[in-house]
């Protein structure tokens, strides 16, 4: 039912989520117009735009995807800690590409508890941008920065696969830059991708019985009922074990792997953490990783090993980004390979890059234990 009501949300609700981005008054000024926006988390937020003067905490890719390497240049402060600390083949092609970047004052990060207004108000931005679900971790920090003076407005990708909020959270971005007709242009590629796998999939999951996946991120995390990779699992569909065990993200024990011997396992992977994967990484180098992490005991009996339907894929994919797309084309393929063999995430992936981002493609996002 959760999956059909979101194909409903996105065949009919696109232009209504489109159009309460902003109010309906804007004041224009010498420089630009002040706006109100109604962000994600249903603050009405009045912003001079286009900003010339950005800090950003998260989800730096989508406002590229948006305003490109002239939005790069506006970033006066961010959470250096998202892409140096998380993320370090990400860092290190962004940081070749763009030396510059590294001189870009660093403002905390606030999941890690280093968010500093202080800083913030220091570099005298035209707006924060944050993610919804930072919100909780840097109530206090948030308060003294719009008590200054200073516009945050939210965004949110994380709901897996939600057309309207990925839609909303985008035409935010490009009525902060002054690029509505490139975040339109984001949002219709994005609609695309996830609408031709989730009318195809219900169709799928009639004639082909769904398997049972894991999905561990470092150690034996998992992901249950009610985390948005447990969902992602459910939404490709998927049966996701950690489910019955796990609310949300927390240790699932390993001899409950074992009795309910899932017919996929997927690893959640990045330079460091489990599988190495992303920019510069070799698929040779993915490939003899995986075969290291699963020598655990009782392992070689479980479906998935012995079918050799065992994968891991980079963190990217599955942690509130609008290319979540690319984790559901290659779920789907790794729980239906015979009904979506003409899926090639990969290639979805390289087009990506050439349509939104300012960077090339290269590296590993993916790797099968059946791989060549």
């Amino acid at each position: 039912m959760r999956k059909v009501g979101l194909l409903l949300v996105l065949i009919i609700t696109m232009a209504i989520f489109g159009a309460g981005c902003i109010g309906t008054k804007a004041t224009q000024t010498q420089t630009g117009k002040v706006v109100t926006i109604t962000d994600m988390m249903g603050r009405q937020v009045k912003v001079k735009v286009p900003v010339q003067r950005v800090v950003i905490t998260f989800n730096v890719e989508e406002y590229l995807a948006v305003g490109g390497v002239d939005a790069l240049k506006k970033i006066v402060g961010w959470s250096r800690y998202y892409w140096e600390g998380r993320r370090p083949t990400v860092w290190e092609v962004y940081v070749k590409k763009f030396p510059w970047i590294k001189d870009i004052p660093d403002v905390g990060y606030p999941w890690k508890g280093t968010f500093s207004a202080e800083k913030v108000i220091e570099l005298k931005p035209d707006v924060v941008i944050m993610s919804k679900e930072q919100y909780r971790y840097a109530k206090e920090q948030i308060e003294r920065i719009e008590k200054a003076g200073i516009p945050v407005v939210f965004i949110d990708y994380y709901e897996p696969f939600n057309i309207t909020a990925h839609e909303k959270s985008t035409m935010i971005l490009g009525i902060l830059l002054g690029k509505e007709d490139r975040a339109k242009e984001l949002i219709q590629y994005y609609k695309q991708q996830v609408q031709s796998i989730l009318e195809r999939l219900q169709k799928v999951e009639k004639e082909y019985p769904k398997p049972k996946v894991l999905l561990l991120g470092k150690g034996w995390t998992s992901y249950g009922r009610n985390h948005y990779r447990g969902k992602m699992i459910e939404f490709a569909g998927g049966i996701n074990i950690a489910a019955n065990v796990l609310e949300s993200s927390g240790e699932i024990n390993p001899e409950y792997v074992l009795k309910e011997n899932p017919d996929v396992i997927i690893f959640i992977g990045k330079k460091g953490w489990n599988v190495d994967l992303g920019y510069t990484v070799s698929r040779e180098r993915a490939k003899e990783m995986l075969k290291e992490i699963i020598k655990k005991p009782g392992w070689e009996n479980l479906n998935a090993v012995k079918n050799k339907r065992v994968y891991a894929i980079h963190i990217y994919f599955v942690h509130g980004h609008i290319y979540d797309f690319v984790a559901l084309q290659y779920f789907v393929k790794w729980f239906y390979p015979e009904a979506f063999k003409d899926i090639d995430p990969e290639k979805s992936w390289k087009e990506f890059h050439e349509k939104f981002l300012p960077v090339e493609y290269n590296g590993t996002w993916a790797v099968s234990l059946a791989d060549p």
